[in-house]
């Protein structure tokens, strides 16, 4: 063999382990990566209503975020809201809910062990006021003596009496009548209830039963509803990494939102299986974003002073919720995002 064709071998064979060497080392940069060794993943239950209020949730579910980032999320479905989620929680059977802050008051008279850890997701118009026009509904002001669908102990129920104040109607000029989520869209097309205040999809799939007679009638903005990821205290002290790396992924999916606009409520129509069209009427007045701000705090203090004035709680004295509020790992993760106001902060 001549030197030509040494040289031409020789230049063949360090081609190859030199291309074999690159694609060993990126599989082994892959084999260490939080997603493809689910044995170094730690493990979390997380309880969330299928909905347009916890898109950044789903999101991150299906864009492998919370995998990427080191968890190995066992996700539980079969709430139809966010107190259900919560409930769960408070019972044992999940780590993490996602409940707006409504569940998280209510309980707080009874009990102080379990924290908001992040805020997702706030909206004005994520829960809406649908009606039937055949019974004469065409504006706010023909509520009077209706009997209207609500979810007790959520959102649903505040945002009626907000609503009803706003629009000059006492609370006692309507009847309240409380309903699962989920049964709400039937309870308003078999003319059970004459309107319900709800969230999507359950919105949406009650004005497609409703075939023409149904209406929503505008909120007015009147209310901010924030979606939040809470957790029992004492989990949150064992297992500090995981709450940060939950901040991460979301914080990862609400980006994404953001800047993928139009890919994001595909997305999300093809998880809900709803019409895309629903998905853009529902997507427009949402805020993705992840923070714990003080406006947070203020609806809080002012659920439980409605709490204090509609129901039976044997006390006057709302608690601190500053105590119900878990700073660190949105802090550790990223500190611009915690706004609320504390002494010496």
């Amino acid at each position: 063999m001549n030197n030509r064709k040494r040289f031409l071998v020789a230049f063949i064979l360090i081609s190859l382990l030199t291309i074999s060497g690159f694609y060993w080392f990126r599989a082994g940069r892959k084999d260490m990566s939080p997603s493809a060794d689910r044995s170094n993943q730690e493990t979390v239950r997380l309880a969330v209503t299928p909905a347009l209020i916890t898109t950044p949730v789903l999101l991150a579910r299906h864009l492998n975020y919370f995998s990427e980032e080191g968890l190995n999320v066992i996700v539980m479905e079969a709430f139809s809201s966010g107190k259900g989620t919560f409930e769960a929680m408070l019972a044992g059977n999940a780590d993490i809910s996602t409940p707006a802050t409504t569940p998280v008051v209510f309980n707080s008279f009874k009990r102080q062990d379990y924290s908001i850890f992040a805020t997702y997701l706030t909206t004005y118009e994520g829960v809406k006021i649908i009606a039937r026009t055949d019974r004469g509904i065409n504006s706010a002001a023909d509520l009077k003596n209706r009997r209207i669908g609500i979810v007790r102990g959520t959102i649903s129920e505040i945002l009626l009496d907000a609503f009803l104040t706003y629009n000059k109607i006492l609370l006692s000029e309507v009847e309240p009548f409380p309903l699962p989520g989920d049964a709400l869209p039937e309870a308003i097309s078999s003319g059970q209830v004459d309107a319900i205040v709800i969230w999507e999809p359950h919105a949406n799939n009650a004005l497609s039963k409703l075939s023409g007679i149904g209406i929503q009638i505008p909120s007015s903005k009147i209310y901010r509803i924030a979606i939040n990821m809470a957790v029992m205290n004492d989990f949150a002290e064992k297992h500090p990494t995981i709450l940060e790396k939950l901040v991460r992924a979301l914080i990862r999916a609400t980006d994404f939102i953001n800047h993928h606009d139009q890919e994001a409520q595909k997305l999300m129509a093809k998880i809900l299986e709803m019409d895309p069209k629903q998905v853009a009427d529902g997507w427009g007045d949402i805020t993705f974003a992840v923070s714990l701000d003080q406006l947070l705090l203020t609806t809080m203090e002012n659920e439980a002073k409605w709490a204090i004035d509609h129901q039976s709680l044997g006390t006057p004295k709302a608690p601190n919720y500053l105590d119900y509020i878990n700073y660190q790992a949105l802090e550790r993760v990223n500190p611009e995002l915690v706004t609320i106001i504390r002494a010496g902060k």
